[in-house]
């Protein structure tokens, strides 16, 4: 299973993906609903548990555990703490059942989470490029049975690097996503080369799409709170407020004419959201309306550029799923979204292996495997 990160599902109305599009008549295509908050960590986490951030305990690509402290994507240390991360993942899931695995750069590989690395894995680094990433998984897929991994996972940081610097709508990005439609040719011509081939599924997800924001529509906070009155503050999008005791009123009260922005007490998140009794969620979230992104800083610089981590229901938030394989049907297309945390028990049907408990429907796999 390869991930191309912020693959926004429209993207391939957008621009020429003719490796992408010959995979939806030989396979199953359709578009998947990333769990909130749309952001890039607790996504791929939701993917290979089944679980809702809220319960699997990624609640945001940067957040505070009183007990743990500060987690941050580009903290090393936070990132390979396995005790930061809940549920059993697909390599924990399949290793009890006898089944090895692999993993390039899938978030949560690098933790011993519950004791549990993939069989082979490495720490990331973003300088190796796609292709010799392709590289390791065709080593993978030619191992000899008794070694080889039964699931690969692997993950690309693009496109979401160039839409976050340009925006979703820029040429750049549309340049991006077709770059990426050639690193899926390369990696379908060498999958045809292996004797195996015909015993392969292969899919391709996506973590979230993006949307482009604006400095018109952009907030700082900084000029309605005083920094003083929190424990810890992550901005951007979702906002994350972690006041100090006794200061939930007050900053309640002072965010009541922020525009742009819906401010929730984290107990009033809407249900659909699953999002919000997790002790790591701030006492105060803010989810700001699509084309706002929300700084706290002193002396901001407002940009146009590319965000996520919205309201799930936007549909600039939905992202990319394609899969092909013995497994699959020909030429299925899905038409209403499938929520991402139904990748973890499809994995495990196909695996041929049990399930952990997870948040996930057993109608959903059923919509991807039957025509």
């Amino acid at each position: 299973m390869l991930s191309l990160d912020g693959f926004r599902a429209d993207y391939l109305d957008k621009a020429r993906t003719p490796n992408l599009d010959s995979i939806a008549s030989v396979g199953v295509s359709g578009r998947l609903r990333p769990s909130f908050p749309t952001l890039t960590f607790p996504n791929h986490y939701s993917m290979v548990t089944g679980l809702y951030p809220n319960h699997h305990g990624l609640v945001a690509n940067s957040f505070f555990d009183k007990k743990l402290g500060r987690y941050s994507i580009g903290d090393r240390q936070s990132v390979e703490r396995g005790d930061f991360y809940h549920g059993e993942p697909i390599w924990a899931t399949a290793g009890r059942q006898g089944i090895r695995s692999a993993s390039f750069f899938w978030v949560g590989s690098e933790a011993a989470i519950g004791g549990k690395r993939p069989d082979y894995w490495m720490q990331y680094n973003s300088k190796i490029s796609p292709l010799t990433r392709i590289d390791s998984v065709i080593h993978w897929l030619s191992m000899p049975q008794e070694t080889a991994p039964g699931i690969i996972l692997w993950y690309i940081e693009e496109p979401d690097y160039t839409g976050h610097t340009y925006s979703p709508d820029s040429r750049q990005a549309i340049e991006k996503v077709e770059q990426m439609d050639k690193v899926v040719g390369e990696m379908l011509a060498r999958l045809r080369k292996l004797p195996n081939r015909d015993q392969i599924d292969f899919l391709i997800v996506s973590d979230h799409g993006m949307a482009t924001y604006t400095p018109e529509q952009s907030i700082n906070l900084a000029q309605w709170l005083d920094e003083k009155d929190f424990e810890y503050i992550v901005d951007g999008v979702p906002a994350i407020l972690y006041p100090l005791p006794g200061k939930v009123d007050k900053v309640m009260k002072q965010l009541e004419q922020v525009p742009h922005v819906k401010v929730y007490r984290k107990a009033d998140i809407p249900d659909r959201l699953h999002y919000g009794s997790n002790p790591r969620i701030g006492e105060i979230v803010l989810i700001p309306d699509i084309g706002t992104y929300i700084y706290f800083s002193t002396n901001p610089t407002f940009v146009t550029g590319g965000a996520h981590g919205y309201d799930n229901a936007h549909p600039e938030m939905l992202a990319l799923f394609a899969a092909f394989g013995p497994d699959f049907p020909n030429a299925h297309r899905i038409e209403q979204p499938i929520p991402n945390i139904t990748i973890y028990p499809l994995l495990c049907r196909l695996l041929g292996i049990t399930p952990a408990p997870h948040d996930a429907k057993e109608q959903d796999v059923e919509r991807i495997l039957q025509p």
